[in-house]
Protein backbone atom coordinates (compact mmCIF):
# COMPACT_ATOMS: atom_id res chain seq x y z
CA UNK A 1 0.00 0.00 0.00
CA UNK A 2 3.10 1.93 0.67
CA UNK A 3 5.08 1.62 -1.87
CA UNK A 4 1.64 2.12 -4.45
CA UNK A 5 1.45 5.25 -2.77
CA UNK A 6 4.95 6.80 -3.32
CA UNK A 7 4.55 5.10 -6.91
CA UNK A 8 1.70 7.58 -7.06
CA UNK A 9 3.18 10.68 -6.01
CA UNK A 10 6.48 9.96 -8.27
CA UNK A 11 3.90 9.69 -11.14
CA UNK A 12 2.52 13.05 -10.31
CA UNK A 13 5.70 14.85 -9.42
CA UNK A 14 6.77 13.59 -13.01
CA UNK A 15 3.85 14.46 -14.36
CA UNK A 16 4.24 18.23 -13.24
CA UNK A 17 7.75 17.91 -14.47
CA UNK A 18 7.09 17.40 -17.89
CA UNK A 19 4.25 20.20 -17.67
CA UNK A 20 6.76 23.08 -16.18
CA UNK A 21 9.34 22.03 -18.54
CA UNK A 22 6.36 22.31 -21.29
CA UNK A 23 5.69 25.77 -19.81
CA UNK A 24 9.33 26.87 -19.68
CA UNK A 25 10.20 25.99 -23.70
CA UNK A 26 6.95 27.27 -24.40
CA UNK A 27 7.64 30.52 -23.15
CA UNK A 28 11.23 30.45 -24.69
CA UNK A 29 9.37 29.87 -27.90
CA UNK A 30 7.01 33.38 -28.00
CA UNK A 31 9.85 34.91 -26.48
CA UNK A 32 12.12 33.43 -29.45
CA UNK A 33 9.22 34.43 -32.00
CA UNK A 34 8.68 37.80 -30.63
CA UNK A 35 11.96 38.65 -30.97
CA UNK A 36 11.96 37.54 -34.69
CA UNK A 37 9.39 39.61 -35.55
CA UNK A 38 10.44 43.05 -33.83
CA UNK A 39 14.14 41.97 -35.61
CA UNK A 40 11.89 41.54 -38.96
CA UNK A 41 10.61 44.81 -38.78
CA UNK A 42 12.96 46.96 -39.85
CA UNK A 43 11.49 49.04 -42.02
CA UNK A 44 14.34 49.11 -45.13
CA UNK A 45 14.17 45.18 -45.49
CA UNK A 46 12.46 44.93 -49.23
CA UNK A 47 10.99 41.37 -49.85
CA UNK A 48 10.72 40.23 -53.84
CA UNK A 49 8.11 37.65 -54.73
CA UNK A 50 7.58 35.96 -58.28
CA UNK A 51 4.28 35.78 -58.61
CA UNK A 52 3.27 34.21 -62.59
CA UNK A 53 0.85 35.25 -64.81
CA UNK A 54 -1.85 37.57 -63.29
CA UNK A 55 -4.86 39.16 -64.99
CA UNK A 56 -4.30 43.23 -64.53
CA UNK A 57 -7.28 44.03 -62.48
CA UNK A 58 -6.25 40.95 -59.92
CA UNK A 59 -2.44 42.71 -59.91
CA UNK A 60 -3.82 45.96 -59.20
CA UNK A 61 -6.12 44.77 -56.68
CA UNK A 62 -3.37 42.87 -54.84
CA UNK A 63 -0.65 45.46 -54.84
CA UNK A 64 -2.98 48.17 -53.86
CA UNK A 65 -3.34 45.72 -50.55
CA UNK A 66 0.40 45.61 -50.02
CA UNK A 67 0.35 49.22 -50.30
CA UNK A 68 -1.75 49.46 -47.87
CA UNK A 69 0.14 46.94 -45.24
CA UNK A 70 3.30 48.51 -46.09
CA UNK A 71 2.02 52.09 -45.08
CA UNK A 72 0.57 51.11 -41.53
CA UNK A 73 3.80 48.43 -41.06
CA UNK A 74 2.49 45.68 -41.20
CA UNK A 75 4.34 43.91 -43.34
CA UNK A 76 7.91 44.27 -45.35
CA UNK A 77 8.61 46.63 -48.44
CA UNK A 78 7.72 44.27 -51.41
CA UNK A 79 8.32 44.05 -55.10
CA UNK A 80 6.28 41.95 -57.24
CA UNK A 81 7.21 40.46 -60.65
CA UNK A 82 4.65 39.21 -62.90
CA UNK A 83 3.14 38.64 -66.15
CA UNK A 84 -0.26 40.05 -67.57
CA UNK A 85 -2.89 38.63 -70.20
CA UNK A 86 -3.09 40.77 -73.22
CA UNK A 87 -3.99 44.12 -71.93
CA UNK A 88 -3.97 48.18 -72.93
CA UNK A 89 -4.09 50.15 -69.96
CA UNK A 90 -4.82 53.41 -69.66
CA UNK A 91 -3.01 56.38 -67.47
CA UNK A 92 -4.02 59.36 -65.54
CA UNK A 93 -3.00 61.42 -69.12
CA UNK A 94 -4.63 59.90 -71.70
CA UNK A 95 -8.26 61.17 -72.76
CA UNK A 96 -10.33 58.20 -72.80
CA UNK A 97 -14.32 57.97 -72.00
CA UNK A 98 -15.22 54.86 -69.99
CA UNK A 99 -18.34 54.33 -72.55
CA UNK A 100 -15.13 53.91 -74.89
CA UNK A 101 -13.66 51.35 -72.51
CA UNK A 102 -16.51 49.74 -72.50
CA UNK A 103 -17.15 49.31 -76.59
CA UNK A 104 -13.41 48.29 -77.10
CA UNK A 105 -13.66 45.57 -74.67
CA UNK A 106 -16.82 44.27 -76.39
CA UNK A 107 -15.31 44.53 -79.89
CA UNK A 108 -12.10 42.64 -79.24
CA UNK A 109 -12.54 39.62 -76.34
CA UNK A 110 -8.76 38.70 -77.41
CA UNK A 111 -7.57 41.81 -75.50
CA UNK A 112 -8.46 43.71 -72.43
CA UNK A 113 -8.82 47.48 -72.16
CA UNK A 114 -8.71 48.90 -68.54
CA UNK A 115 -8.35 52.24 -66.89
CA UNK A 116 -5.39 52.73 -64.20
CA UNK A 117 -4.00 54.55 -61.16
CA UNK A 118 -0.30 54.90 -62.59
CA UNK A 119 0.22 58.25 -64.47
CA UNK A 120 0.86 58.38 -67.94
CA UNK A 121 -1.15 57.21 -71.01
CA UNK A 122 -1.56 54.17 -72.88
CA UNK A 123 0.99 51.18 -72.65
CA UNK A 124 0.44 47.56 -73.59
CA UNK A 125 0.98 44.18 -71.49
CA UNK A 126 1.15 40.96 -73.00
CA UNK A 127 2.56 37.66 -71.98
CA UNK A 128 6.20 37.36 -72.30
CA UNK A 129 6.84 40.65 -70.69
CA UNK A 130 8.46 40.85 -67.34
CA UNK A 131 6.36 43.61 -64.86
CA UNK A 132 7.89 44.71 -61.90
CA UNK A 133 5.74 46.45 -58.94
CA UNK A 134 7.91 47.70 -56.24
CA UNK A 135 5.92 48.61 -53.36
CA UNK A 136 8.58 50.52 -51.35
CA UNK A 137 8.69 53.33 -48.61
CA UNK A 138 10.07 56.23 -50.81
CA UNK A 139 11.38 58.50 -47.48
CA UNK A 140 13.61 55.49 -46.58
CA UNK A 141 15.97 55.74 -49.82
CA UNK A 142 15.11 58.76 -51.91
CA UNK A 143 15.01 62.19 -51.77
CA UNK A 144 11.67 62.52 -54.41
CA UNK A 145 9.80 60.71 -57.01
CA UNK A 146 12.08 61.72 -59.64
CA UNK A 147 15.20 60.61 -57.47
CA UNK A 148 13.36 57.22 -57.34
CA UNK A 149 12.42 57.19 -61.30
CA UNK A 150 16.35 57.41 -61.75
CA UNK A 151 16.86 54.34 -59.51
CA UNK A 152 14.26 52.51 -61.60
CA UNK A 153 16.00 53.29 -64.58
CA UNK A 154 19.70 52.49 -63.36
CA UNK A 155 18.40 49.13 -62.23
CA UNK A 156 17.36 48.46 -65.49
CA UNK A 157 20.21 49.25 -67.60
CA UNK A 158 22.52 47.20 -65.06
CA UNK A 159 20.28 44.30 -65.47
CA UNK A 160 20.34 44.44 -69.47
CA UNK A 161 24.13 44.81 -68.92
CA UNK A 162 24.04 40.76 -68.09
CA UNK A 163 22.62 40.05 -71.29
CA UNK A 164 25.33 42.39 -73.45
CA UNK A 165 22.64 44.84 -74.43
CA UNK A 166 23.82 48.24 -74.08
CA UNK A 167 20.86 50.80 -72.91
CA UNK A 168 20.16 54.05 -71.93
CA UNK A 169 17.72 56.92 -71.43
CA UNK A 170 16.41 59.81 -73.16
CA UNK A 171 16.13 63.36 -71.89
CA UNK A 172 12.31 64.51 -70.77
CA UNK A 173 11.38 61.12 -71.70
CA UNK A 174 10.65 58.31 -69.02
CA UNK A 175 11.64 54.67 -69.92
CA UNK A 176 14.94 52.59 -71.38
CA UNK A 177 16.03 52.67 -75.19
CA UNK A 178 18.11 50.43 -77.13
CA UNK A 179 20.00 50.72 -80.46
CA UNK A 180 19.73 54.76 -79.54
CA UNK A 181 21.76 57.82 -78.58
CA UNK A 182 22.22 58.30 -75.23
CA UNK A 183 20.86 61.71 -73.54
CA UNK A 184 19.57 62.13 -76.93
CA UNK A 185 18.30 66.06 -77.17
CA UNK A 186 14.76 66.34 -76.37
CA UNK A 187 12.79 67.23 -79.69
CA UNK A 188 9.43 68.13 -79.42
CA UNK A 189 7.37 65.77 -81.44
CA UNK A 190 9.98 63.95 -82.39
CA UNK A 191 10.53 60.44 -81.32
CA UNK A 192 14.17 59.46 -80.12
CA UNK A 193 16.33 57.01 -81.83
CA UNK A 194 16.67 53.57 -80.95
CA UNK A 195 13.66 51.42 -79.52
CA UNK A 196 11.88 51.41 -76.55
CA UNK A 197 12.60 48.31 -74.23
CA UNK A 198 11.04 49.33 -71.09
CA UNK A 199 8.33 51.64 -69.98
CA UNK A 200 8.12 53.03 -66.40
CA UNK A 201 4.22 54.29 -64.71
CA UNK A 202 4.02 55.14 -61.45
CA UNK A 203 1.73 56.51 -58.85
CA UNK A 204 2.23 57.23 -54.82
CA UNK A 205 0.19 57.37 -52.19
CA UNK A 206 1.82 58.75 -48.67
CA UNK A 207 5.23 58.12 -49.53
CA UNK A 208 4.35 54.72 -50.37
CA UNK A 209 5.07 53.29 -54.20
CA UNK A 210 2.53 51.83 -56.96
CA UNK A 211 2.46 50.12 -60.67
CA UNK A 212 6.29 50.82 -61.36
CA UNK A 213 8.18 49.53 -64.90
CA UNK A 214 7.43 46.77 -67.63
CA UNK A 215 10.75 45.24 -69.59
CA UNK A 216 10.13 43.39 -72.79
CA UNK A 217 11.72 40.11 -73.24
CA UNK A 218 10.18 37.43 -74.90
CA UNK A 219 6.33 39.41 -75.84
CA UNK A 220 5.01 39.68 -79.02
CA UNK A 221 6.28 43.19 -80.16
CA UNK A 222 4.03 43.10 -82.86
CA UNK A 223 1.02 44.26 -81.11
CA UNK A 224 2.58 47.82 -80.26
CA UNK A 225 1.17 48.53 -83.22
CA UNK A 226 -2.32 48.27 -82.95
CA UNK A 227 -1.87 51.77 -80.51
CA UNK A 228 0.32 54.48 -79.76
CA UNK A 229 2.63 53.71 -77.23
CA UNK A 230 3.22 56.64 -74.24
CA UNK A 231 1.67 58.77 -76.70
CA UNK A 232 4.53 58.30 -79.55
CA UNK A 233 3.31 57.82 -83.01
CA UNK A 234 5.23 55.65 -84.69
CA UNK A 235 7.36 54.54 -81.55
CA UNK A 236 9.31 51.58 -81.93
CA UNK A 237 10.00 48.87 -79.56
CA UNK A 238 12.44 45.71 -78.98
CA UNK A 239 13.06 43.12 -76.36
CA UNK A 240 15.57 41.32 -75.14
CA UNK A 241 14.78 37.83 -77.49
CA UNK A 242 14.68 39.94 -80.03
CA UNK A 243 18.23 41.05 -79.60
CA UNK A 244 19.45 38.32 -78.18
CA UNK A 245 18.21 35.76 -80.59
CA UNK A 246 16.82 33.14 -77.78
CA UNK A 247 14.02 32.74 -75.05
CA UNK A 248 15.06 34.40 -72.10
CA UNK A 249 13.49 32.91 -68.47
CA UNK A 250 11.56 35.95 -67.16
CA UNK A 251 12.43 34.55 -63.50
CA UNK A 252 15.70 34.54 -64.23
CA UNK A 253 15.44 38.94 -65.32
CA UNK A 254 13.51 39.14 -62.25
CA UNK A 255 16.77 37.59 -60.44
CA UNK A 256 18.95 39.79 -62.35
CA UNK A 257 16.90 43.15 -61.81
CA UNK A 258 16.69 42.09 -57.84
CA UNK A 259 20.94 41.89 -57.66
CA UNK A 260 20.84 45.47 -59.89
CA UNK A 261 18.56 46.84 -57.33
CA UNK A 262 20.43 45.54 -54.40
CA UNK A 263 24.20 46.80 -55.57
CA UNK A 264 22.53 50.50 -55.83
CA UNK A 265 20.62 50.21 -52.40
CA UNK A 266 23.08 48.40 -50.72
CA UNK A 267 20.71 46.13 -49.20
CA UNK A 268 19.93 42.57 -49.30
CA UNK A 269 16.67 41.71 -51.73
CA UNK A 270 16.30 38.11 -52.29
CA UNK A 271 13.85 36.87 -54.90
CA UNK A 272 11.06 34.35 -53.70
CA UNK A 273 8.52 32.50 -55.91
Amino acid sequence: MKTARIENISRKVFILSIFFIFIKFSCIYIIFILINLIMDKKPQDIQAFFLGKIDYLSGLRFQEKINSLVYSNEINQTILFLEHNNVLTYGSNEKISDEEIKQLNNENKNLSHVRTTRGGQVTLHNPGQLICYPIINLKNYFEGVLDYVKFLEKSIIRSLDHYSIKSHTVNKRRGIWVNGEPNEKYVENKNPSGQKIAAIGLKVIRYITLHGFSLNVNNDLDMFKIFTPCGMPGLEVNSIKNISNKEINLYEVAQKICISMSEILQIPIELDT
